[in-house]
């Protein structure tokens, strides 16, 4: 039943990160770099794929990203003092930043295996980000995306974890048309069976994408 369940989960999630990547077509390849930082978080992502053949800012291809975060978590508002997270995602992505002139919403989906890490818990299991893009002004668009790794679709069940949940909201700027820098907020969380929270960390950050 759990196979069931699992393979059901990836049929259904892989559609739009397979869409996403479709949209980004190109005959070249190219690489992708990110990397952003804040007072609790560090992370990074490198992928190999494709860029649009315009001059919309994307990409679409295999994605590696490591975050770690560094605060103090609770459990229902008790205290749990400070931990490490880490979190580790190998995947597909494909992103959009400004769309183009028709659709000028931009998005960025990403589907893959993930693998959470931190004091008393362990998950690896599949991840399914979904990110908006709105237009601001020229070369400025702000975001929101949010990121669900359910116990559903892990390979070791935690019994007592239901769902990890991220979400983040910021600004992009590009300052080219592959080269973006943002700042963001973020939030982590996970929610036990029992319908608890138990904050990872959250705070603000900056980094930079680029793609070439």
């Amino acid at each position: 039943m759990k196979k069931a369940f699992l393979l059901l989960g990836i049929s259904v999630l892989v559609m739009p990160a397979q869409a996403a990547t479709r949209q980004v077509e190109s005959n070249g390849t190219a690489v992708l770099f990110e990397a952003s930082g804040g007072a609790g978080i560090s992370q990074f992502g490198l992928g190999l794929g494709i860029q649009p053949e315009d001059a919309r800012s994307g990409f679409g291809g295999l994605y590696f990203e490591s975050t770690t975060l560094d605060d103090r978590q609770t459990l229902s508002g008790r205290s749990l003092g400070n931990h490490e997270t880490t979190i580790r995602t190998l995947g597909i992505r494909g992103f959009s930043v400004q769309g183009n002139d028709d659709e000028p919403i931009g998005a960025d989906v990403t589907f893959g295996l993930s693998q959470t890490k931190t004091e008393g818990y362990d998950r690896t299991g599949m991840s399914a980000r979904a990110a908006f893009y709105f237009p601001v002004m020229e070369k400025t668009t702000w975001y929101a995306g949010l990121d669900v790794r359910p116990k559903l679709l892990s390979f070791d069940w935690s019994k007592d974890v239901l769902m990890e949940l991220g979400f983040d909201a910021g600004v992009d700027v590009r300052v080219l048309p592959n080269l973006g820098l943002y700042a963001y907020y973020y939030y982590e969380n996970m929610l036990t069976d029992d319908f608890d929270s138990w904050f990872l960390g959250s705070g603000v950050a900056a980094g930079l994408s680029w793609v070439w």
